[in-house]
């Protein structure tokens, strides 16, 4: 009988990965995947707030002061929406988009928002 080393979630002396650790560090208090948080229970603000000029690319850690705020943004493509982040990464964010009469689940890479202003 062949004797396998594949790594099993109900082997306490492995990480519970399927192909090993991941290859970047893990924070304290951080967890892998994306967890969504709730979507707000009222609308966002009535006013839109004037955008900054924009930008080239968006940095995770900029962006992150706006996490589980709502957020105007606006995309490469010139679209703008209330937006509001629940999960940012270094390449990506997800939340909730307003479509102009509910919340829904929506997510998009940080290169293709040109400016963002969180309230």
């Amino acid at each position: 009988m062949t004797n396998h080393s594949f790594p099993s979630p109900h082997n306490p002396n492995n990480s519970g990965h399927p192909f090993g650790q991941p290859h970047f560090p893990k924070k304290e208090g951080q967890s892998y995947g994306v967890q969504q948080g709730n979507a707000p229970n009222s609308p966002p603000p009535s006013v839109i707030p004037r955008l900054k000029t924009e930008l080239l690319a968006v940095e995770p850690g900029a962006f992150s002061g706006c996490l589980n705020r709502n957020t105007y943004i606006q995309l490469i493509n010139r679209a703008a929406f209330w937006f509001h982040p629940t999960y940012i990464d270094y390449y990506s964010t997800s939340g909730y988009k307003w479509t102009g009469y509910t919340w829904i689940a929506w997510g998009t890479d940080l290169d293709r928002i040109t400016s963002f202003q969180c309230v």
